[in-house]
């Protein structure tokens, strides 16, 4: 078998400019953004003097700190950690930084902090007396302003430590991976007797001692033959016959070949080449290695075999046979134990892997006419008999897959001891086949032969029986889909599945394909080599050859953004981002079971991508930047139109919308140095972890939201007496969104209100004041939103940011939908060809669809804040929802949490979009889409072969995507009580089940009811975007309660076969 081979292929010679055009689509800080509080916050929503003080006793009461001292620890701390960032932001240099000007710089930021309006405030509060604040009643009292949060003396220290962070990563991908890649790497054309040194290749065998760490020293040994430096090369152009490489002496896998490049004696031949294809050779994991390809150059080493070093003694037989664990990992012993224990667990006879699964059944006359059924296939095949489906628990055991159900009859599971078997699929069946139905779901099909079982009274066993005729088809879908690949990856492997010859690796920013050849068995360094942090430094050091690399993606990697992997099905990206099993175990086929998916008929590739993240700019038509304006929250009065009556609210903006709270639950954030807690190395990512978590309580009490695209104009009050509608029309403010509007200054009669009831008592004319301290909201639908603020001064803040808010939003999602709708050209021509006439009065049409493109964009679609948690909101929208199954479409604006998914009821009418009381509980609930989701539907209902009418939507979207691709389905629970916090293992603040001591009570039967919630997208694109979304937030449930998930998959017993 010969060696495995990294070849480059370029898809098109159109890499650099197909590149340019995302050049800068990324900003260097993604991951945080701004927030402000506007206006001053009420007394009682921040921790009274007596608070403070208990919490200094309970936290020094161990210590000899003064309490004088104390509540202004935190504030100390922040401040010594970020004097550093401080002074070189004010114009220091790096070389003058010293003990000196530290301590010049922690002062001068402290003074900054003391002289500001919430310094004063927080120093003045904590002087108040016990007495005295018992005796001034606070409910009614405002304290300190606007101000932005996690900001000090002008450095945002969440800003910050996401900069540091990326500081640190910057050298991660740059580094080498486990095989360095540099020694191998050689230019196709002239490989010459100086160009690499001599070949060492490295072998491991049993260490004569158990080494002390997991990882393998590396043995070395040079030729000092005169003639190996040429030995280990390829011969010249045109003579093949004689490059044969030598067979390794050991069956182990090779690490760490000691390579090193020299470079050329000529250097003007060095310069006057072109960029040459490099190769990179891996090691073979066979025992011997077969001559490469004749017309394949490569470079080859001298598989020489490895001495042994004279200060070790061999070990001896019986210390050998009694290593375990990681004394035998990469040796010949380790890579036989590995492929012995897949062996052992297949053919165990027990249990290999339980689950309760979403399965729908079919049954038909027909036999073996489906070598794959997928999505594609079950729509045009007919005659299908619908057998059931529901939840049922799927165990594989004894080459067979078992799936069991309730009883109908109550107390008869109690009498057998066992739930009722309904099917059995044997896997042994030549007429078994595995297939993955659907890509976008990761559901999976198993087609087989009816089954029955007799009980054989003489061997006291059960015996199955496998019809001649007929086929039944099972489709499974999991909740959790990593779970999903671990159960194709296995039934793959054991069916027979064989890796393929070569792993293509993607990269579409730079449009070149990455090949590896692999050998085609099992072994520990196989894993090892093809796991995903490899594979990335492997991709990495080889595209380093392509001359774009430095100017696309190495840029992008020195300012902190990372490579990731992933999976791609025409327009569905699956990241690679989980390395172990929902029971914390490793997952070494993390990237290997991908392969099984390849038997669709459209083809599933490994790609290489940046891992993007929310952007937070976009483009104007003059090819400007817009940055995303900072988000806002803060208190504010309504007035009502047809009472003028005043109900105080909490505004805070999200993603494009403005959520209405209830003061009472509006989660106010609180200022730096207002409390106590504990500053150590990651109190910046706590904090952030806070931000978060704060705005996921605020969009759970949400009672309304506005979205800022519905608001035409935000304007100062202008008549004493509220108006109901306007008559401003869309299109006056649609020439203005280009166009950038100048500052207003704040007016001297702004300035001298100073707010409140004592803002009030001393002026002239109250009602002027109460109009001045007012703003409006003019809306489409042109109805009138009035609020009144606390002073003049902060309705101008709100006025100004809320403006810059609407415009970036309004164009953004415009952006949104022109990029949709160049990604669904990947799949499907436009639905408005367009149509390009040159001087010479040429016409050229739109170009065909091309289903190989590589569609950099796409990670934009599907960014990593999802996976990360970034955001409070994991994504929002607009879509069309009903409940139940004969329910009427209505359109809803769905916004997505951890754990919980929250729609809003849109009326044409209303000013403002109210909150449905029940939300929809993520927590045991499955995500199907489809044809699949639509076989959900009552008869009647779904016609797939009805003509799609192309779509225009307000935002400038086309599409005329069928039914069934704009289509999603949830079935889920009902809430189960009371939230309860979890460990935040998965970013799940709120949940609904109690995690620790869960009893076996708690756990849902099969039989549980569920409801159904069915939505409908506009776009093929918006539906896989939210299925995605969806998928991996009950993902991140599934790992959030380990101990309840594997309570589940353990509940009910089985029958005795």
């Amino acid at each position: 078998m010969a060696p495995p081979v990294v070849r480059i292929v370029s898809s098109s010679s159109n890499a650099t400019s197909s590149a340019s055009k995302l050049d800068d689509q990324l900003p260097k800080s993604e991951h945080v953004h701004k927030r402000f509080f506007i206006g001053p916050m009420p007394q009682k929503a921040l921790p009274t003097p007596e608070e403070l003080k208990k919490q200094i006793k309970q936290k020094h009461v161990f210590t000899r700190i003064g309490s004088s001292d104390s509540t202004e620890e935190e504030l100390t701390q922040i401040i010594k950690i970020h004097a550093r960032s401080f002074f070189l932001r004010q114009g220091g240099r790096e070389e003058d930084w010293g003990e000196n000007e530290e301590q010049s710089t922690r002062e001068e930021m402290f003074r900054r902090w003391k002289e500001s309006e919430w310094g004063v405030a927080l120093r003045r509060l904590r002087g108040q007396s016990e007495a005295k604040s018992k005796k001034h009643d606070s409910t009614n009292n405002w304290i300190g302003g606007s101000f932005e949060i996690g900001n000090i003396a002008g450095i945002n220290i969440m800003d910050e430590a996401e900069s540091l962070s990326k500081v640190s990563t910057r050298t991660s991908q740059l580094s080498a991976p486990m095989i360095p890649l540099d020694s191998v790497l050689e230019p196709l054309d002239f490989p010459g007797p100086g160009s690499l040194a001599t070949g060492q290749q490295t072998f491991v065998t049993a260490p004569s001692k158990p080494a002390d760490s997991p990882q393998l020293e590396a043995q070395t040994s040079a030729d000092s033959s005169p003639n190996s430096q040429n030995r280990g090369l390829s011969p010249p152009e045109g003579d093949h016959r004689n490059s044969r490489a030598a067979s390794p002496s050991s069956s182990t896998a090779l690490l760490r070949p000691s390579v090193s490049r020299q470079h050329d004696s000529d250097p003007s031949r060095t310069r006057s080449e072109p960029a040459r294809r490099p190769i990179m050779k891996l090691p073979s994991f066979s025992r011997g290695g077969d001559s490469p390809h004749k017309m394949k150059k490569s470079v080859h080493y001298n598989l020489s075999p490895v001495e042994s070093s004279p200060s070790l003694p061999p070990a001896s037989p019986s210390a050998v046979l009694e290593r375990t664990g990681t004394d035998v990992s990469g040796t010949s012993a380790g890579a036989m134990s590995i492929s012995a224990l897949d062996e052992q667990q297949i053919d165990w006879g027990k249990t290999v892997i339980r689950d309760r699964m979403f399965v729908r059944i079919y049954s038909t006359e027909m036999v073996d006419v489906f070598p794959t059924f997928d999505e594609s296939v079950h729509r045009v095949t007919r005659d299908l008999k619908y057998e059931g489906w529901g939840e049922f628990l799927v165990v594989w055991r004894k080459d067979c897959i078992e799936v069991y159900e309730n009883y109908t009859i109550p107390g008869k599971e109690w009498v057998t001891g066992h739930k009722h078997l309904s099917f059995i699929i044997p896997l042994k069946s030549t007429r078994t086949r595995l297939s993955l139905y659907s890509f976008v779901d990761l559901t999976f099909c198993l087609t087989c032969s009816p089954t029955s079982r007799r009980f054989n009274p003489v061997k006291a066993r059960w015996t199955i029986h496998s019809a001649k005729e007929g086929s039944n088809i099972f489709i499974f879908k999991l909740k959790s889909r990593s779970r999903a690949f671990d159960w194709i990856w296995q039934l793959w492997r054991h069916r027979g599945g064989i890796l393929p010859p070569v792993v293509e690796i993607r990269n579409p920013r730079l449009d070149i394909k990455l090949k590896i050849d692999i050998p085609n068995v099992d072994s520990v360094q196989m894993y090892r080599i093809f796991s995903k942090e490899n594979l990335v430094a492997l991709s990495v050091q080889s595209l380093r050859a392509v001359p774009d690399w430095k100017y696309v993606i190495e840029r992008q990697l020195t300012e902190g953004d990372v490579l990731q992997l992933c999976w791609r099905q025409g327009s569905y990206l699956d990241w690679i981002w989980l390395n172990d099993d929902v029971e914390e175990r490793p997952r070494d086929w993390v990237v290997l079971c991908g392969l099984a998916l390849r038997q669709t008929s459209i083809p599933v590739h490994l790609e290489l991508r940046v891992a993007q993240h929310h952007s937070e700019f976009i483009h104007r038509k003059d090819g400007a930047r817009l940055i995303e304006p900072p988000s806002i929250e803060g208190y504010v009065d309504r007035i009502k139109s047809s009472t003028h009556v005043k109900q105080a609210l909490y505004l805070v903006s999200h993603d494009g919308n403005l959520f209405i709270l209830q003061t009472s639950h509006a989660h106010p954030p609180t200022p730096l140095g207002a409390t106590l807690q504990s500053v150590d190395a990651d109190y910046a990512h706590t904090l952030r972890r806070s931000e978060v978590l704060r705005g996921i309580q605020q969009l759970l009490n949400a009672t309304g939201v506005v979205d800022l695209r519905s608001i035409l104009v935000i304007r100062r009050a202008i008549h004493p007496t509220m108006q109901m509608t306007h008559d401003v029309k869309e299109e006056d403010v649609e020439q203005g969104l280009d166009v950038e509007a100048p500052e207003t200054a704040v007016s001297q009669d702004d300035l001298e209100d100073v707010g409140g009831e004592e803002g009030i008592s001393r002026s002239e004319d109250k009602r002027d004041l109460r109009m001045k301290r007012s703003f409006e909201l003019l809306l489409k639908n042109g109805h009138i939103l009035r609020f009144e603020t606390y002073s003049c001064t902060v309705t101008h803040e709100w006025v100004g940011k809320l403006q810059a808010l609407v415009k970036y939003w309004r164009l953004k999602h415009r952006n949104d939908a022109k990029e949709e709708m160049e990604l669904a050209q990947g799949y499907r021509p436009p639905v408005t060809p367009h149509i390009y006439a040159e001087v010479d009065r040429t016409n050229y049409a739109e170009p065909p669809v091309d289903p190989s493109s590589t569609l950099p964009a796409l990670g934009s679609l599907f960014n990593w804040c999802v996976l990360e948690g970034c955001k409070p909101i994991v994504k929002s929208g607009k879509v069309f929802m009903r409940k139940g199954l004969r329910g009427q479409y209505r359109l809803v604006d769905l916004v997505l949490v951890p754990e919980r998914l929250i729609h809003f009821r849109i009326s044409p009418t209303s000013v403002m979009h109210s909150s449905v009381r029940k939300k929809i509980d993520l927590v045991d609930a499955y995500i199907c889409s489809g044809y699949f989701g639509a076989q959900v539907l009552p008869a009647g209902q779904f016609n797939p072969t009805q003509n799609n009418v192309p779509r225009r939507y307000q935002d400038g979207l086309e599409t005329d995507d069928a039914e069934e691709d704009r289509l999603f389905v949830i079935w889920y629970r009902k809430e189960l009580g009371a939230t309860k916090e979890t460990d935040g293992a998965a970013n799940t603040p709120v949940t609904s089940m109690d995690i620790p001591g869960v009893s076996e009570s708690k756990i849902p039967p099969l039989s549980v009811k569920r409801k159904f919630a069915i939505f409908r997208t506009r776009s093929k694109l918006e539906r896989d975007a939210w299925c995605w979304a969806l998928n991996s937030t009950i993902e991140k449930v599934v790992r959030a309660r380990k101990e309840r998930e594997r309570k589940i998959r353990e509940s009910g017993r089985l029958m005795d076969l």
